[in-house]
């Protein structure tokens, strides 16, 4: 019976397209006659912050602003010129990695016998992936709504992010991935 209804998601998963709508700051990745997940920008994580840290050491992480440090221009900014006393654009350090973060906003699966099927699974993946295409620097970290407002989470949802967070590299909740 497992290996039908794995079969089976198989089989909707391809013929399925997922419709995206929305842009990088907040987007809607719909599996139609499954459900929908959406992601919002974030500016931090703030009830997960220690889990960002931990991942900020990782060797990933440090490898990811490495390269990013190395194959970007070094920032710039608007200063006077002491000489002249006029104000021009000089470089101020080298360049900085700024990652995006992400938070799922809502996730929904329309129809009940659909649950617990693993249609959640294939829309957070797919919502990942589309996070870290939207992101512009090396990485992007997604995390669920309980990293920003403390709850909201409910625990069915909690449960596929369990199962997520060992598949990618991440800490506690949240989840880092690579884009390059």
């Amino acid at each position: 019976m497992n290996l039908l209804r794995e079969y089976v998601r198989e089989l909707l998963s391809e013929q399925a397209r997922y419709q995206i709508k929305g842009d990088g700051n907040h987007f809607r990745v719909t599996h139609p006659g499954i459900g929908y997940i959406e992601l919002v920008e974030k500016l931090r994580l703030k009830e997960c912050q220690s889990d960002v840290d931990k991942i900020m050491a990782l060797p990933e992480y440090l490898a990811a602003a490495k390269k990013y440090e190395e194959t970007n221009p070094p920032e710039t900014d608007l200063v006077r010129n002491e000489e002249t006393g006029k104000y021009e654009i000089a470089e101020v350090g080298p360049a900085v990695m700024r990652p995006k973060f992400y938070v799922v906003d809502k996730a929904f699966i329309d129809n009940p016998a659909h649950r617990g099927k693993g249609y959640g699974k294939e829309l957070y993946r797919e919502a990942i992936r589309r996070a870290a295409e939207y992101a512009s620097d090396e990485c992007v970290f997604v995390a669920p709504l309980t990293c920003t407002l403390g709850s909201g989470t409910s625990p069915d949802a909690m449960r596929v992010w369990a199962s997520l967070s060992r598949e990618y590299t991440s800490s506690g909740n949240v989840i880092f991935v690579r884009t390059n």
